[in-house]
């Protein structure tokens, strides 16, 4: 009912916790299909159990990246969900991996951790046509938890208050 109340003008989805949430989510979210959907593919490996995490991920693809404007996620969390027979020596491109988000429907791919040399990294957005921005940054030793999805959170933000998406994302 608090739904009935407010304007949605952005959503973010992080990690659902069941293939079952992650349908019931997906039928609220079928009832805004304006507005945009950030969706946050984290990291599952902690998850002891194998069937429910291939379910979980099976709902997710299935039922929410239809519904999702940018799915953002680690270079491996998204190689691994989105290409999982992936085998080449090399990584995956933002660009292949975008490629392989549109087959289920999402427009876009924010690919965080993208390993660059002299230790660098890059987050870098694309679509199915390839890179549109990107973000270098140097590298520093630490252990933190929660970067994924606070800046997919900001992300949903910045595109619930107009911004355009190359600019959000920057």
């Amino acid at each position: 009912s608090v739904l009935e109340d407010l304007t949605i003008s952005a959503w973010k989805v992080g990690f659902l916790g069941t293939a079952e949430t992650v349908g019931a989510v997906a039928e609220v979210l079928s009832d805004y299909p304006d507005v945009p959907l950030v969706t946050y593919v984290p990291n599952l490996s902690w998850i002891d159990d194998e069937d429910a995490a291939q379910s979980y991920h099976d709902a997710l693809r299935e039922l929410v990246l239809p519904q999702t404007e940018v799915l953002v996620g680690t270079q491996k969390t998204l190689t691994d969900f989105l290409l999982p027979e992936w085998d080449a020596e090399r990584p995956p491109s933002a660009r292949e991996l975008a490629v392989a988000a549109a087959e289920h429907g999402t427009s876009y791919v924010l690919v965080t951790g993208v390993q660059l040399p002299n230790n660098f990294i890059d987050n870098v957005l694309a679509s199915p046509q390839g890179a549109i921005t990107g973000e270098k940054y140097e590298r520093f030793d630490a252990a933190f938890v929660g970067a994924g999805d606070t800046l997919s959170a900001a992300l949903a933000t910045l595109l619930a208050s107009g911004q355009e998406l190359h600019i959000a994302v920057s």
